[in-house]
């Protein structure tokens, strides 16, 4: 976090109604603690202004309420990624092998009913709350001056990931611990501790002989992002899920786009760094949920990052300084 979008944060003490307050936010999320890190008046624009039980005054609601069902063409294309991936691997699981070219159509139909439901798109129609209804894309709301040819590249980035997804010999490992009856496909994952839940969702999780394996698959290529404190929370989850040592756990991340498996190094003192984070990022939770719930959009500062704004829902209402 940085200290520019803290700063307002810090001016008072957080205020707790009661300590029923308290109970309701400590849930952890590696997204909603990105999110937060990443640009403090989105965080409020996604959590609270959006809300309808929170920051129930804001006079921006409605419009927030509507930005919020937008989607940046990156997010979109590994939603996609995830759900085509899990159709296939539980066809598999149940003993159905489905080919490239039926993947590949199904991917590549969705992402092109979002463009052209965004092309057709007249501002002021409502949003469908269907998830299987099109998408409107922000690069078409907004007016991107290139967006056929970002959306091209971007499913072309798709197309590359599936395939390597279903033919690369370096991800075989996984497509066959997928088939395992006891293979948990795209679960969801929750691990109360005695002071805060962690919640997100595991991609893949399998037994191998005594060991557990958790894969997550990321579109983009290895070392686009640091995710380590995402795969080591995963981690963590499976020791108090299957009652394991971590000496008997392996997370891996699988980089779709070039075909690399990276491999964390899970240890004791691995968790235990990663437990002081996320407490670390609760008490920053807690000290922006008194300001977010009253509505006061000014204690969260905007980033004022191009690259993260341009790639922003809520551009349209965000002063961007």
């Amino acid at each position: 976090m940085s200290e520019t979008q803290m700063t307002l944060f810090g001016e008072s003490e957080s205020e707790w109604s009661n300590e029923s307050d308290k109970s309701k936010l400590l849930e952890w999320s590696y997204s909603r603690r990105g999110t937060l890190e990443q640009c403090a008046r989105k965080y409020y624009y996604e959590y609270y202004g959006s809300n309808l039980q929170k920051a129930k005054e804001d006079p921006q609601k409605a419009k927030l309420r509507f930005l919020k069902k937008l989607q940046n063409r990156h997010l979109r294309s590994g939603d996609i990624l995830h759900y085509v991936i899990r159709w296939y691997l539980k066809e598999f699981q149940q003993g159905k092998q489905r080919s490239l070219g039926q993947v590949l159509q199904w991917a590549k139909k969705d992402f092109r009913a979002d463009i052209k439901y965004s092309q057709q798109y007249e501002h002021g129609s409502p949003l469908s709350d269907d998830f299987r209804y099109p998408k409107l894309l922000l690069e078409f709301y907004y007016g991107l001056p290139d967006v056929k040819s970002v959306c091209a590249d971007t499913e072309e980035r798709l197309v590359t990931a599936l395939t390597n997804f279903i033919t690369s010999q370096n991800i075989a490992q996984f497509r066959e611990g997928a088939r395992k009856a006891s293979a948990l496909i795209e679960e969801s994952a929750r691990m109360k501790n005695d002071d805060f839940t962690l919640s997100g969702k595991v991609d893949l999780a399998y037994w191998e002989d005594d060991r557990i394996v958790i894969a997550d698959w990321k579109i983009g290529s290895a070392g686009s992002s640091d995710d380590s404190l995402q795969m080591l929370a995963y981690a963590w989850w499976a020791k108090q899920e299957f009652k394991r040592p971590v000496d008997y756990i392996t997370a891996h991340q699988v980089h779709l786009a070039d075909d690399i498996v990276s491999t964390f190094n899970v240890s004791e003192k691995a968790l235990t760094r990663v437990e002081a984070r996320i407490l670390q990022d609760l008490e920053w939770m807690q000290e922006a949920d008194s300001f977010g719930r009253r509505g006061l959009v000014e204690a969260f500062t905007p980033c004022a990052q191009p690259k993260v704004c341009a790639l922003c829902k809520f551009q349209e209402v965000c002063p961007k300084e």
